[in-house]
């Protein structure tokens, strides 16, 4: 008997907005010091969905909608946003997309060869750098105090020294191990990491999907997987 999956669906619009926001962190200097060297930084926002149940008795977290934390204070190292701003996001939420709760938040991961000595994607694969780190756990343990957490993503941003192109596909797949995806845009390597929690643990990737039909990680995974 295959064991139940647990499923993160990404649409559309929460992809852009988790993508591009770990872009602009990544990217673009937030100093307005010329003289101040830039450094890639992390970028943090909230997820808005729903739960439901598949036929096949899959657990689905449909992730419609993502924001971005813009007064949340962000170093190379971490981000760490303010209750006030969940608090807004969470009024907005109810009076303009009351059909819609939370889910759980995603950030970024941001590494290149001049801040990390990083040189391959293959070196960002082997360290598992694309995972929460013990850190990210903690915050999670924190939150899951007062609010309903039930998925986090991780969307980790990798240019290197030289670009060595790397293929679009799932990271470290095995049996039922699908929970992150890479691809690449122009000469940066990204990857996105779904961890779903039930009660106050997180439960293991071989039982975890990660869906993203933008990048063409579609629904036509989960016959292959109950089949097994």
């Amino acid at each position: 008997m295959a064991k139940q999956l647990h499923v993160a669906s990404l649409s559309e619009s929460a992809f852009f907005t988790i993508v591009a926001a770990a872009l602009e962190a990544y990217e673009i200097s937030h100093t307005n010091n010329p003289a101040v060297p830039h450094v890639p930084v992390e970028t943090y926002g909230n997820l808005w969905g729903y739960e439901t149940y598949a036929r096949n008795g899959e657990r689905i977290l449909h992730i419609s909608m993502a924001d971005v934390e813009t007064s949340a204070e962000r170093t190379q190292d971490y981000v760490q946003p303010k209750d006030e701003s969940f608090e807004l996001k969470q009024a907005l939420i109810a009076r303009f997309k009351p059909e819609l709760e939370y889910l759980g938040d995603f950030h970024s991961h941001p590494y290149d060869f001049d801040n990390d000595k990083i040189k391959t994607a293959l070196e960002v694969e082997r360290g598992e750098y694309f995972r929460f780190s013990p850190g990210d756990f903690k915050h999670v343990k924190s939150l899951k105090e007062t609010r309903s957490y039930r998925v986090g993503l991780v969307t980790t941003v990798f240019r290197a020294a030289k670009h060595v192109p790397r293929n679009d596909g799932y990271v470290c797949v095995e049996k039922e191990h699908y929970s992150c995806i890479r691809f690449s845009y122009d000469d940066l390597v990204i990857w996105i990491k779904a961890h779903v929690f039930a009660d106050k643990n997180a439960i293991s990737d071989q039982k975890v999907v990660l869906l993203c039909p933008a990048v063409g990680f579609d629904a036509s995974l989960l016959g292959a997987l109950n089949d097994a």
